[in-house]
């Protein structure tokens, strides 16, 4: 039985994952194109979830050359992406289920994507700092995430609220961090504030 809240909402919510994030989870390919993945390119995705960006990413990817590794903390989400893999016959992807905050897998590689998923872990330092670890030199990093919902007046709180109660925190200082770690960082701000995507270089 799952213990952690976020395992715990995700037991239930795996099932209909597919079905509903595609209304409100923007800017996944924007986030991929800005992170300039090469046929022969090794791409780590942190908090894959049931594998939707997987297509995005293999898309672009040379079978015989590039490789995409997944992780998650929700096995029940593994579970939906293992299908998902399974069902599209990607033999060049490999999944994971491990904690963010302390992810140690002995490689690196030349994209790691972060997509709606910083926002759900509680030390969110240490995961972007665990992903730093794992970008080789000259690598690229993109987070899309949640946004502060800076234009959107007093509908903000009520968005903000929704989304403490599905585990989601905004409001954080990820820019911040993400400068200090990585070079060249270009902070993109959409939907007026909805969403942002950040994206740097090793």
């Amino acid at each position: 039985m799952p213990t952690h809240p976020v395992q715990r909402f995700y037991r239930y919510q795996a099932g209909v994952y597919d079905l509903t994030r595609w209304a409100f989870l923007y800017g996944r390919r924007r986030a991929i194109d800005l992170l300039e993945i090469r046929p022969d390119s090794r791409v780590l995705e942190i908090g894959c979830g049931t594998g939707l960006n997987f297509r995005h990413i293999v898309s672009r990817l040379d079978p015989a050359q590039g490789r995409v590794v997944g992780v998650d903390f929700s096995e029940h989400m593994l579970g939906r992406a293992a299908a998902r893999v399974a069902s599209c016959g990607y033999a060049n992807l490999t999944l994971f289920r491990a904690d963010a905050e302390r992810l140690a897998l002995d490689e690196q590689f030349d994209a790691v994507l972060f997509a709606y998923s910083l926002s759900m872990i509680p030390n969110w330092q240490s995961a972007l700092e665990r992903a730093c670890e794992h970008l080789g030199p000259g690598g690229r990093m993109a987070v899309l995430d949640f946004g502060h919902f800076d234009r959107w007046g007093p509908l903000k709180k009520l968005a903000r609220g929704w989304l403490r109660l599905n585990h989601v925190e905004i409001g954080r200082p990820y820019e911040t961090r993400l400068a200090e770690l990585l070079a060249s960082l270009r902070v993109e701000s959409h939907l007026g504030g909805y969403y942002f995507i950040a994206v740097g270089q090793r």
